[in-house]
């Protein structure tokens, strides 16, 4: 296969800002996405709240299962379209997409009132577009800003989407009260409208090369085998993947154990959950200012001492769980922009789609899984040994990372197209 550019938008320009701060194009798309997490925080406590309210467990889990099936089935079909078509125009039709399906489910709602069929149908909608917005959104900073600022835009987007999560969750608690379902519906809806009004306005300053298989089937197949074949690329897709495989069961199964088996009770959980956040935000900021030369191998580094707070998890007392988390929190901030913008500037333009869809997929998959093993290790082993092993698992994923050249010696280079 042979990858050409394309100008695939006559508002293409090559000028951009050496700054991020300057630039009035990224600063815009990126607050837009954070309005938008806003109103999606917002609809998913609405949705939560409203689908435990119609039946028992089960029918609620299974609406909030919805939205994510047909994105695990169709994002490697959006990565694949998102190579080879233009990633603003897909988050365009998506974002209208999602615009019409709340404004139909608004208007079942006034006729016929709350029912989990609905709701499972707005569910799986919702899915259908994140399918194919998600891959678009990650390819687009390529398109948007220089190399060397793909870190810190990457910092400014998961900033802006803490800070939605802090915001967006108990405002959609308020919300739920006063107006209703049909509330927060409307509410996302208006933040869907305010991306679709930015991207209308923001056109990308330089084209990216495009997939030019005979077929999307054909696409998919290269994209996988560029993967495969490609170290750099399917080392940094690993050490990703393992940031969830290892620490989210830890950090969203172990520590309530944790919490439950010393009598700590919901407040004391809820103060390391905000040790975290509240780390994460830190770590954020910090991002937005610290610039290594090396980006890969400082974010390795510094998950070295994530990979050792797992570790206090059923083995320590409160305060020493406390400080760990606020530790897992700063290394989650400061480590994953890295680690994003470090993924968006390595791998070959042609396939950012593709391979950003893989490791969405991955999550997906591997995640639920790790958590139901986590849960299985602690009931046998006991929760001290099975927060060791995960923290002794992820550690060797580092070390596996950090003894790759690629991974170790990565620099992003400043111009453009190199």
């Amino acid at each position: 296969m042979t990858a050409v550019p394309q100008v695939d938008d006559p508002g293409v320009t090559a000028e951009a800002p050496r700054s991020l701060w300057r630039d009035r194009r990224a600063l815009g798309w990126a607050f837009a996405t954070g309005v938008s997490s806003v109103g999606d925080e917002i609809w998913f406590v609405a949705l939560a709240f409203t689908a435990a309210q119609l039946g028992n467990a089960g029918l609620a889990g299974l609406v909030l299962a919805c939205a994510t099936i047909p994105r695990a089935l169709l994002t490697i079909l959006g990565g694949a379209l998102t190579d080879r078509f233009d990633a603003r125009r897909m988050m365009i039709g998506a974002d209208i997409a999602r615009i019409v399906v709340l404004a139909g489910a608004l208007t079942m709602l006034a006729a016929s009132g709350v029912s989990a069929g609905l709701l499972m149908v707005v569910g799986l909608l919702f899915g259908v577009a994140d399918a194919f917005y998600g891959p678009a959104s990650g390819a687009f900073p390529r398109q948007l800003v220089r190399r060397t600022e793909l870190v810190r835009l990457s910092a400014l987007r998961q900033l802006l989407d803490r800070l939605a999560g802090v915001l967006g969750a108990p405002l959609g608690g308020l919300v739920l009260v006063a107006w209703g379902l049909g509330g927060a519906m409307l509410l996302d809806l208006i933040s869907f409208a305010v991306v679709l009004v930015v991207l209308i306005a923001v056109r990308p300053r330089w084209p990216l090369a495009r997939s030019t298989g005979g077929t999307v089937r054909a696409d998919i197949r290269d994209g996988l085998n560029y993967l495969r074949l490609t170290p750099k690329v399917r080392d940094l897709v690993i050490t990703l993947s393992g940031l969830n495989v290892f620490v989210s069961p830890v950090v969203a199964v172990g520590l309530a154990l944790h919490a439950v088996g010393r009598g700590w009770g919901g407040v004391g959980l809820g103060w390391l959950t905000a040790a975290m956040g509240g780390g994460a935000a830190i770590g954020t900021l910090i991002a937005l200012k610290w610039r290594p030369e090396r980006p890969l191998r400082a974010a390795v580094l510094l998950l070295f001492g994530q990979a050792a707070s797992l570790g206090l998890v059923g083995n320590a007392g409160y305060a020493a769980t406390l400080a760990g988390m606020t530790v897992v929190g700063i290394v989650a901030g400061l480590a994953s922009p890295m680690l994003s913008g470090a993924f968006q500037a390595t791998v070959d333009e042609e396939y950012i789609g593709r391979v950003g869809s893989v490791l969405t997929l991955t999550d997906d998959a591997l995640t639920p899984l790790t958590m139901v093993g986590f849960g299985l290790l602690a009931q046998v082993l006991g929760l001290g040994t099975a927060a060791a092993l995960f923290a002794g698992g992820f550690a060797a994923l580092l070390l596996y990372a950090i003894s790759r050249p690629h991974v170790r010696d990565l620099r992003i280079p400043d111009e453009r197209n190199s």
